[in-house]
């Protein structure tokens, strides 16, 4: 029987939580000094020294039922309030991405390594210095525990903690639309960069720990503070750049980055159109060639022509001079952009992402 299940559980299933929390701030555009406290209440909460010692602690596998309640103290150990049905959808996500996680993962190493990768993620999100010493405690703690296993031993664990997870089968959107989920709530496998290939090698390698791997003839992650992790699994899923190279993100910030100023300019362009002594008007534009748009729903580029687009471009600014109701329009704008107190309170019942 595996003894030492519950780390995983608990700091896998912490880190989504953290993941969620953080992408619904950002989506509801929660004012970021509000975002920090809630996500560094919740993130020291979550390791508690108190309660990491708890967690770490030899026993047989813990029940989700015991780990949820330990968990939605530290939920709501921030500003941020959770009614009954807010706090079932986020654990379904957090229960079921961990267990995608665990299921897809190919070998005892990447177990560890998209715990560290949850980890790392801790780092990104606190800004105190006290708490990242803490964070730093953690993946020591990881370190010297399971590092000193066997793959084997590691690989039963991790089929302990599924077994604990093995009631769960809930779709999820963010998993459906990656194409990482099922319409009955299986889980696609795909084969991924990182690759241990334990199962093929089950036999030669179950006796041999985890720190004493031979890195020389293979690609595996690194244990280290801040290693490169060399998989995927542990990273946020919510994150626009998942699953996307550093190459492939900055090719497409740029284009976006151009396509936004360039919207920006032609609307400053149009509401500062007038006619001058030459019937001309004021011109912002500042961009001569071509562009790449990209279409949000199919990221497929297309190619738009300089002169249609001008055509365009002048049709929408004469429109907006001549339209009657085009002042008052802008005169209420600023009212869009006033927020009040009680209006800025977050319902995580609407921000979670939809579980069917």
């Amino acid at each position: 029987m595996a003894m030492y299940t519950t780390p995983i559980l608990y700091l896998n299933m912490g880190g989504e939580m953290l993941y969620v929390l953080q992408q619904r701030l950002t989506a509801q555009g929660v004012d970021s000094n509000k975002s920090a406290q809630v996500l560094g209440d919740v993130t020291t909460a979550l390791l508690n020294p108190k309660i990491l010692t708890t967690v770490f602690e030899p026993s047989p596998p813990t029940s989700i039922s015991c780990i949820r309640s330990t968990l939605e103290c530290v939920a709501l150990s921030s500003i941020m309030r959770l009614d009954k049905a807010s706090m079932n959808k986020l654990f379904d996500l957090m229960i079921m991405l961990t267990k995608y996680q665990l299921t897809v993962s190919t070998g005892p190493r990447e177990v560890i390594l998209l715990t560290l990768n949850h980890i790392d993620a801790m780092h990104e999100i606190v800004t105190d210095e006290n708490a990242h010493e803490c964070i730093n405690l953690v993946h020591q703690m990881l370190i010297d525990l399971y590092g000193n296993m066997t793959m084997g031993q590691v690989w039963h664990m991790r089929n302990e903690c599924l077994k604990v997870l093995g009631d769960y089968c809930i779709r999820v959107s963010v998993l459906l639309r990656l194409g990482l989920q099922n319409g009955d709530g299986s889980f696609n496998i795909r084969s991924s960069e990182y690759d241990e290939k334990y199962t093929k090698y089950q036999d030669m390698l179950n006796g041999i720990k985890l720190n004493d791997t031979d890195c020389e003839n293979c690609t595996i992650g690194s244990f280290a503070l801040f290693g490169n992790r060399g998989t995927l699994l542990g990273r946020n899923v919510y994150s626009p750049s998942y699953g996307q190279s550093p190459e492939s993100i900055q090719n497409k910030l740029q284009p976006l980055k151009d396509v936004g100023i360039r919207n920006e300019l032609r609307m400053l362009e149009a509401q500062l159109g007038v006619e001058g002594a030459c019937g001309k008007t004021f011109n912002l534009s500042s961009f001569a060639e071509d562009i790449d748009f990209i279409d949000d729903q199919t990221d497929t580029c297309k190619k738009v022509d300089s002169q249609n687009e001008g055509e365009m471009i002048n049709l929408v600014v004469e429109d907006l001079k001549s339209n009657k109701e085009y002042k008052n329009t802008l005169s209420h704008r600023y009212a869009d952009f006033v927020v009040s107190e009680q209006e800025s309170s977050t319902d995580l019942l609407e921000l979670l992402d939809k579980v069917e």
